[in-house]
């Protein structure tokens, strides 16, 4: 019989450096969403809390360490963090990064979807590290 799938709690996503604070406030959650669809999409892995009192899992913080224009005003990028920390446990296992870019003609003409985009690589990128050492390493 296998093996039930790893418990991951998603804790706290948290934005440090975003280059206008009218998008602070939505891309924690979209950070998490992101993080919710990388653990959906493994057969290992869920979000289901274990009614088991002694099961043991993950706990996965983030955060959007910067997104903003780069130096030459031609792309738009991101980069995040993710901690994996033994759940119930706080005992750090893992701190994956990843990073995305995406080409903008206007540094100025910077709109909502391009931002969520760069967020959700970000977290794509380093979910792909994150949901790797998740599934191959028990908690």
């Amino acid at each position: 019989m296998a093996a039930p799938p790893t418990y991951v709690n998603l804790k706290d996503f948290a934005v440090n450096e975003v280059f206008d604070a009218k998008y602070k406030s939505n891309l924690p959650g979209i950070m998490e969403k992101a993080a919710e669809k990388a653990v959906k999409a493994s057969s290992k892995l869920t979000l289901d809390k274990p009614k088991d009192k002694a099961a043991k899992g993950y706990s996965l913080d983030g955060s959007l360490v910067s997104l903003g224009p780069d130096k030459s005003g031609k792309n738009l990028r991101g980069e995040c963090s993710l901690i994996i920390s033994t759940w119930p446990g706080k005992s750090v296992k893992a701190m994956p990064s990843g990073n995305a870019a995406l080409p903008i003609d206007d540094p100025n003409k910077i709109d909502a979807g391009d931002v969520k985009a760069v967020a959700e690589g970000c977290v794509k990128s380093a979910m792909d590290s994150a949901t790797d050492y998740m599934e191959k390493h028990a908690p």
